[in-house]
């Protein structure tokens, strides 16, 4: 898992094309891979734990998280992350670039919040199948997962390329 790979320091240690490489090379696999195994589920299962309506319902908002994340992804490893490498050290880009990543940012994260109320907050329940128990597992990892990578980009990365703003007295 990604937190036993970062900590504070790694703002200071990797730099802003760091932190660029480090979210393509160990964020984005690492929450691709809990998408996989997810899709895998909702995919092949028939379930039987939750009602049909519910299950549908977590599918729809699943399919919408997924592609949220994979269409962000394809933007900063396509678009942004390119330019934040390409800039000279302490080159600010324009605030409008990590606004507009936050706004879908703030999408996803109301996405698996979604996902966690209608999940019962992630509660597995003794009776579920395996698999569900699994898939559900699953997803509070995913979470957690986007989670570390928000924090990185919002903590770490944006602040250090962005204009600061001076404060009015």
């Amino acid at each position: 898992m990604m937190m036993k790979k970062w900590d504070s320091n790694l703002q200071e240690v990797l730099g802003p094309a760091g932190l660029c490489n480090f979210i393509e090379t160990e964020c984005q696999p690492d929450i691709n891979a809990s998408f996989e195994k997810i899709t895998g589920y909702f995919s092949v299962e028939n379930n039987k734990e939750i009602p049909e309506p519910v299950f549908e319902l977590a599918q729809l908002l699943y399919a919408k998280l997924d592609d949220e994340v994979q269409h962000l992804f394809r933007k900063e490893s396509g678009l942004i992350f390119p330019a934040i490498k390409k800039a000279s050290s302490g080159s600010p880009i324009e605030q409008k670039i990590p606004d507009s990543i936050q706004t879908t940012q703030k999408v996803i994260i109301n996405l698996l919040q979604k996902l966690r109320q209608i999940t019962n907050n992630y509660v597995i329940q003794p009776n579920w199948s395996k698999e569900w128990k699994s898939c559900v597992n699953e997803l509070f990892v995913l979470e957690s997962k986007i989670h570390q990578w928000i924090y990185i980009e919002q903590s770490m990365l944006y602040p250090t390329i962005t204009p600061k703003n001076d404060m009015v007295q």
